[in-house]
This record gives structure tokens, sequence and C-alpha cells, in this order.
């Protein structure tokens, strides 16, 4: 009998030393659902999968002033919703009101990781000493654009309650230009495009830019003929730059183009900026030179 007793305390002390390690000797994989988790309805918009999910990282992202680059150029299908994953660090309002974020996109979805969860796991697994995996928990934005109106739908999802997710690596196919910045000018007259009146800046603000920043920004730069009394878009491709040098420019040519005194006192805002796609025209009235 004084066996089966020493026996089973060893056991039970071999279950205990199992369940109580310390981070200094093994780490354990924990699943906590955080205090204020509830139950929340699963709304009707968001699928049991994702399987092209486009990750948003630090890498491919720029900030200056305020503002961020994703530097990443994308192709979209219109029959489909496309999702994205918020790696980076950027301030989920950019993506529900800013237009310069891939402005074609009319619905997309936004799965944003409850990083404040997360914190406070890791705050309160810390004081008692343990290592833990807390549950992965997100949030998911449904995103849709109706001209001036824009709409969001969201909820918070932990554990077993979040969708499958694969991510995608995207590609950009061979006959598209990853453009940067595109400016546009209307006609000449009937009526007169007021563009047309500080178009001779640009040629004094583009060689002052590159004078001071040292690196160029008119290669890769082509136009684009779009009607008979003068209507033409330029488009700048920025190859070879840093992510950090494109947003410099972007933001230093937006300023540019600010028709009048009294705009040009007035604080820009702030924004998420994304390169757009264009099919290189060869051939025609509207196809693509490159200008010197």
């Amino acid at each position: 009998m004084r066996t089966c007793l020493t026996i089973g305390k060893f056991y039970l002390m071999l279950v205990l030393l199992l369940l109580v390690v310390s981070c200094k000797s093994k780490a354990i994989e924990q699943a906590i659902r955080p205090s204020d988790q509830q139950e929340t309805v699963r709304p009707d918009w968001l699928a049991q999968k994702y399987d092209r999910v486009i990750n948003i990282e630090d890498r491919q992202v720029a900030r200056l002033e305020g503002n961020y680059l994703w530097d990443l150029p994308l192709q979209f299908n219109a029959d489909s919703i496309d999702v994205f994953y918020l790696s980076a660090k950027i301030p989920i309002e950019f993506f529900k009101k800013s237009s310069t974020f891939y402005p074609e996109l009319q619905n997309f979805i936004l799965i944003v990781p409850d990083w404040k969860s997360y914190n406070e796991v890791s705050k309160m697994a810390s004081k008692k000493g343990m290592c833990v995996e807390p549950e992965t928990t997100n949030y998911y934005y449904y995103i849709r654009r109706e001209e001036d109106n824009i709409k969001v739908d969201s909820v918070r999802l932990g554990g077993l309650e979040n969708p499958v997710i694969d991510f995608a690596k995207p590609t950009v196919p061979e006959n598209l230009l990853t453009v940067y910045w595109k400016e546009s000018y209307g006609s000449v007259c009937c009526p007169r495009d007021p563009m047309w009146d500080i178009a001779n800046q640009d040629s004094s603000f583009i060689r002052s830019f590159e004078e001071r920043n040292k690196f160029k920004v008119t290669t890769g730069r082509y136009i684009q003929k779009q009607g008979k009394e003068g209507e033409n878009s330029i488009y700048y491709t920025l190859p070879g730059l840093t992510t950090a040098q494109r947003l410099q420019f972007l933001l230093e040519k937006r300023a540019q183009w600010r028709l009048n005194r009294g705009a040009k006192k007035m604080p820009l805002s702030t924004n998420l900026f994304t390169p757009q796609l264009q099919e290189m025209i060869t051939t025609g009235f509207n196809k693509l030179e490159e200008m010197p």
C-alpha cells in the first residue's frame, strides 16, 4: 500500500511540474482569451477562409511627416473582394478615409491584429514569470466606397472563430507600368484648365528637387495624349529610388500644384499612398512616350 501511495505522489508531482514550468526552463504555448473577449455574431460578409491575403509589411512602408507610402503595386480582379492583413504599424483611419489607398478598389477587407490585447497578455505573463502564447485575436473591417461615401463594418474575433488565412505573393505583369505620381492637364481652351497657367513652373521645380536631394525623378517619366485640345497625362515611375525617396517626391510634388496663395497656406491632409498600374500603350494616338 505504501508503495502505491509513493508512486501516486510521484506522478502527481510530475503532472504539477509539467503544468507549472518557468520561462527559464521551457516556454509554454498557452492560448489565453482576453478578459474582455465576448462571443460575437459572425457577419454575413466574413468568409470562413481567405486564400489570397495581401500582407502589408513594415519593410514595404515609408513614413514621413505623418504620411505613408506602401510600395507594392497590385493588380485587382473586379469580380472579387480583396483582403489585406495589416502587419505594419499604419493607423487604421487611413484605410477608412484615404482615397489614395488603391483608389480603384470599391470594396475590400482589412484584417488588423489586436495588438492591445497581445500587449496586455504579454505584460500579465511577464509579471507571473511565464511564457504564454495569446489567443489569435483580429479585427476585421469591411470597407465599401460608394462615390463620396465610405461605409465601414467591423467585427472582433478570437481563436477558432477567425477565418483561415493563406497569404499571396503578388506579381505584376510585364506589360504594365508602376506609376507613383500622375498629373493630368485638361484643355488649353474651351475652357482653359488652370493647370496650364503654372505648367511652366514644373521644369524649375524638378531641377531644384534633384539638385537638393541628389537623385533623379525624371527617369522613366512618360507623357500620354488624351485629347485634341492639348489634354495629356504625365506618369512618374521613379525607378531605382528607395521607398523613402519616392514618398519624399510625392509629398513635394503634391504641394507644388496648389493653384493659388490661399491654397498654399492651407495645411495638406496626411495620406497613405500606393502605386498604381498603367497599361504600356506603344501605338496609336494615346501611346505613352518617354520624356527627356
